[in-house]
């Protein structure tokens, strides 16, 4: 064999583990695609979330056209996501893509990616697990639990503040994920607080310390439940990306929009 025809081999194997990734059935899209045909319904489902769209079935025709605008029917779209679904890390993979793909083209129109931290308040990041993270409604991937002890930076009355950025991607209905965080000051004094995640963007939960001591924080993230029907025909997942739990002084301003709070005096 020539040198020419073993450097064709070897571009055409390679070209061919680059089109047909193992593990990947012959009737599942490709990642590629299915980044491209995501990122399109991102943007349908932005569009629904506006006052422009406000009947359900101005959404179901624009993942309709989407759909058609890649030439893949509905019954191919709903194979693939569900194979990807089942599998996590495949699943991830695209949507760190995803993310990416976003991010460039909301840079690329003129937008900015703001964070809500202070460069101040990124040194006060005492989060102590993955900074991104997949959940989708099947366990283990419904929820994780945190619990966090503080160092010797805290200060009385710091401000507790958990941030993330989420994406949402649902097939039918709503998503809807459940954010906990507890703040504990003594063994019997604690604060509690509850969020949901409905849509994507940036979220945080924030406790005042007032002027206690923290003495640990404990929370999770957790998908909210669908019906067993609901279940059985929509397929939801949420992404997390750079969560942080930040403790920042009392003079820095809350930014907090969260609607449920809890203080509890435990006996």
């Amino acid at each position: 064999m020539t040198s020419l025809s073993k450097i064709s081999l070897g571009l055409t194997l390679s070209l061919s583990l680059i089109a047909c990734r193992p593990g990947i059935p012959a009737d599942v899209l490709s990642e590629g695609d299915m980044v491209d045909i995501l990122y399109d319904i991102h943007v349908a489902q932005a569009m629904s979330e506006t006052n422009a769209l406000n009947d359900k079935r101005d959404v179901v025709a624009l993942r309709a056209a989407v759909l058609k605008k890649y030439d893949v029917t509905q019954e191919e779209y709903d194979r693939s996501y569900l194979f990807y679904c089942s599998h996590a890390e495949y699943m991830n993979e695209i949507y760190q893509d995803l993310s990416e793909k976003i991010r460039d083209n909301v840079v690329a129109a003129g937008g900015k990616i703001q964070g809500i931290e202070t460069e101040e308040a990124d040194t006060a990041n005492v989060w102590n697990m993955e900074s991104n993270m997949l959940f989708m409604d099947q366990p283990p991937y419904n929820r994780v639990s945190f619990s966090v002890m503080p160092d010797s930076t805290f200060r009385r009355g710091d401000r507790i503040n958990l941030q993330y950025e989420s994406q949402l991607l649902v097939q039918e209905g709503m998503g809807d994920m459940t954010v906990c965080l507890n703040v504990f000051y003594t063994d019997s004094t604690s604060t509690s607080r509850i969020s949901h995640i409905t849509s994507s963007g940036k979220g945080n939960v924030s406790v005042s310390a007032d002027s206690l001591m923290v003495k640990r924080m404990t929370g999770f993230f957790m998908v909210t439940p669908q019906s067993q029907e609901n279940a059985k025909q929509s397929f939801r997942l949420f992404v997390l990306r750079n969560i942080k739990l930040l403790h920042l002084p009392s003079t820095v301003k809350s930014q907090n929009g969260d609607k449920e709070e809890q203080h509890t005096d435990q006996e």
